[in-house]
Formats: structure tokens, sequence, C-alpha cells
């Protein structure tokens, strides 16, 4: 009988931490990456077991008083915080999200979304459907996030010429614009749309005239702003062509001649045939010369145009002139009367407008039949196809989702809405007056600014 009650008080021991701890297990996990890569985990009921700062710059965003917080309400402290701390820009960020366990990546999309939107925040939330072990690796490897490395994964395979070093550090909006753009910049810089951007110094902002929190500055006036929203929509850039949730187009460029044939004559260039000085545009197009009726350039004395001339002392002399008062200006005078001196002039016999030569061994341009080659090859650069005359490659990116003002609002800038028919007079805040930076707390963060490079 003692024995029984010892070992009941044991069992009940054992059951009630095993049932502790079956609560408290982590059943779903989610990565959330702005540049600041934040995991959170769940347990039973969707309470916060923790969430881990993954980068240095989740660092200052994450809270030591989340635990047992529902999901939405630390979803709210989180983008506060990301808000407080200027990683969102223009009023809008980048998000990729991934999630393991028994969270809906469609519910989870929606209150992250909610979540921004509650704060006047547009934004652009990527879900990553998948992680693999390279993916994995690659995160172990570069201390990012296993959704960070699974997007940058993708990037690579269609951006042959960048790697891992130039992109773990990027932020998710500039990863979006590497992707979509197949632009990027060296390690250090922040890609946004053709230029490459790095911090370079801090400085204090002034005072000014600015708009209230929730309103937007557009043609001088300040109008209630909201988010813009993401539909489920795809849609491509201009020229491309939504297939198959992709986007598509062929780039289409002529091809390089690079053998020619000649019905008659020969083929040679422009330089080649005299038509042209080295370093002109059209120096090396092609051109066939037939020389087979051509003729050499002879003395304006053996011409028959008419010409006056005078043989004189083995010389040529032409365009005779009176003598003056002061003799010969200009010319020579042979046999009383002034002459010009044509020796060593040659010209094309029956064209007298025509060029004038140096020496009779060049041949006579007029008579000297010029005509387009016809190709008979063409060449493309390595990256794409020949069809015919004309060099082809097709380019493929990302879709992206369709975005859309709510009733009553208009979109300005490419990603925000305002009410024109909702204004608010200015007021007193901080603003940076200094090129290339932009406004972060009460400081102005000063950029290097360069172009971007094309993969």
């Amino acid at each position: 009988m003692k024995k029984v009650l010892i070992v009941m008080p044991v069992m009940l021991v054992i059951l009630v931490v095993g049932l502790i701890l079956y609560n408290n297990r982590t059943i779903s996990t989610i990565n959330m990456d702005i540049n600041p890569s934040i995991e959170i985990n769940l347990k039973k009921g969707n309470k916060v077991k923790g969430v881990n700062a993954l980068n240095d710059d989740a660092k200052e965003i994450v809270s030591n008083d989340l635990k047992g917080k529902s999901l939405e309400d630390t979803l709210d402290i989180i983008v506060k915080n990301v808000i407080d701390k200027g990683y969102t820009d223009d009023k809008q960020v980048t998000i990729l999200l991934y999630s393991t366990g028994n969270i809906d990546n469609g519910d989870l999309r929606l209150k992250v979304g909610n979540s921004f939107m509650n704060q006047s925040i547009a934004t652009d939330i990527i879900v990553i459907d998948k992680v693999t072990k390279e993916d994995q690796k690659l995160a172990k490897e570069y201390n990012i996030s296993p959704a960070k490395a699974a997007y940058i994964n993708s990037i690579l395979k269609e951006n042959k010429n960048m790697d891992v070093a130039n992109l773990a550090d990027d932020s998710a909006r500039s990863l979006t614009e590497t992707k979509n753009r197949g632009k990027y910049c060296d390690k250090g810089y922040e890609l946004e749309g053709d230029w490459c951007y790095k911090e370079v110094e801090r400085k204090k902002a002034s005072t000014g005239d600015v708009c209230p929190n929730g309103y937007l500055e557009y043609e001088g006036k300040c109008y209630e702003e909201v988010p813009i929203n993401h539909t489920d929509k795809l849609m491509c850039r201009e020229e491309f062509v939504l297939d198959n949730n992709k986007c598509k187009r062929t780039v289409t460029m002529n091809a390089e001649a690079v053998k020619f044939s000649c019905t008659s004559g020969k083929a040679m260039t422009n330089l080649e045939a005299g038509y042209a000085k080295e370093g002109d545009g059209h120096a090396n197009d092609i051109v066939c010369v037939d020389t087979s009726k051509a003729t050499h350039p002879v003395s304006p004395c053996e011409t028959h145009d008419g010409t006056e001339y005078l043989v004189s002392g083995g010389k040529c002399y032409w365009h005779r002139a009176p003598v003056i008062d002061t003799g010969c200006p200009g010319k020579v005078r042979v046999g009383g009367e002034c002459w010009d001196d044509a020796t060593g002039i040659y010209i094309c016999e029956g064209y007298r407008d025509g060029k004038r030569y140096n020496s009779k061994d060049e041949l006579c341009e007029h008579s000297i039949k010029v005509i387009a080659p016809e190709v008979t090859e063409y060449k493309c650069p390595s990256d794409y196809s020949l069809s015919g005359s004309k060099c082809l490659k097709d380019e493929v990116e990302e879709a992206f989702n369709e975005m859309v003002c709510p009733s009553g609002y208009t979109q300005v800038f490419n990603d925000r809405c305002i009410n024109k028919n909702k204004t608010a007079n200015s007021e007193k805040g901080f603003v940076c007056e200094y090129e290339n930076s932009r406004l972060k707390g009460n400081e102005c963060i000063i950029y290097e600014v360069i172009e971007s490079k094309d993969n």
C-alpha cells in the first residue's frame, strides 16, 4: 500500500510535466525578412513561445516581453518597432514570409499585411513556399534566414553572373528589385531602381513645414494617404506577357554580318576602298567594289573638256589670265601670259568637278561601281539564338501582384494612394535638405549613390 502512495504522486508529476511540455512545444515557426530577419515560434493556441533576432538589424526590433502574447499583438509590436527604426522608407515595405507547422500561409500573410496597413504602410509580401536542404546550408553559411536563402537561390538560378556575397546582406526590397529587373549592386550597397545606395554619414535633421502623419505632400498640398492594396491578380511590366504565372518577353537585336558575297567586284571595307578614314563610323562597313572599268586620272593637259592649257618645258599650265600692272599675282608668267601651274595635278577626264588626285595610281572614283554585298552568314552573342538576320533571347521574370487604390483614392508616385478631397495643413517637423539623404527619426542618412550593374 505504501508503494502505491509513493508511485501515484510520481506518476502525477510526470503527467503534469508532460502536459506542460506538450502544451509548450513549438507547433509553428515563422520567418519574416525585411532586412531585420525575425523568427517567431508559436505554441498551442498561436501564442508566442519566443521571438529570435536572426541578424544584427533585428536585435533592435525584437522585444523581450513578447512571450505568451497572441500572434496578432506580437506582429503589431514588431511592426511598430520596424517603423520606429526607419525600415519602411517611403511608407512601404517588402517582406519575405515563410512558415512551417500548423499556421496557414494565406492567413499569416493577411495578419502581417493588416499590421502594417494599420500603420499606413504599404506592403509587398512574398511568400516562400519551400526551403530545401541547399537553402538551409546557404542560410547557415551566410548567417541568414532559410527563407532569404531560398529567395537568393531563386535569383541566382536566373542570374548567372551574381553571387551570394553580393546579395546576402540586401534587404527584401533590394532582392526583389534584383529578381525582377536583373540588376544588382556590390556588397554593402542596396539596390533601388537603377541605383545603388550606401550609407556614408548621418546628420541631425533640421525643422521645417511637413505634412502631418497620415498625409502625403503632392503638388504642394497635404492629402490623406492610405497604403495601396495588393490584389491576387498577377501583373507584368510593359513589354512582358504573363505566361504560367511568369512574365516573359523576347528581346530582338540585329545579328552581326560575318560573311559576304558580291555579284561583281570584291568585298572590302570602306576604309580599304578609300571611302572612309580610320575612326569613321562606317569605316568597317563592307561594300562590293568593281574596278573592271575604272580609269586612271590624267593631267589637265591630257583632258579634252575644252579647258585652255599650255605645255611648256615639259610642264602643264592651265586657266590662262591676262598680265596686269602688278604682274601675275597667284599665277606664273609663261610666254608673256599668266597661267596656273598644273604640274602634279591629276583629274578624272570628263569629271570636271570631281576629286583631284596626287598621282596617276589612284582610280577615277566615278568609273568604279560600288554596290551593297549580300550577307551569307550572321552571328549572335552566346546568350542569343539566331533567326534569319535577327538575334533572339527569351527573358523571364517574376510577376507581381496588381496594386489598386481603395474607392475615392488616386494612385500617385507608383505606390501611394491619396484622397484629393481630404487635405490638411502643414506643421513643423523634421526635414532633410542634404543631397541623396533620407529622414530616419530625427536624423538625415546621407547616401553614396552609384549606378547599378546589369547581370
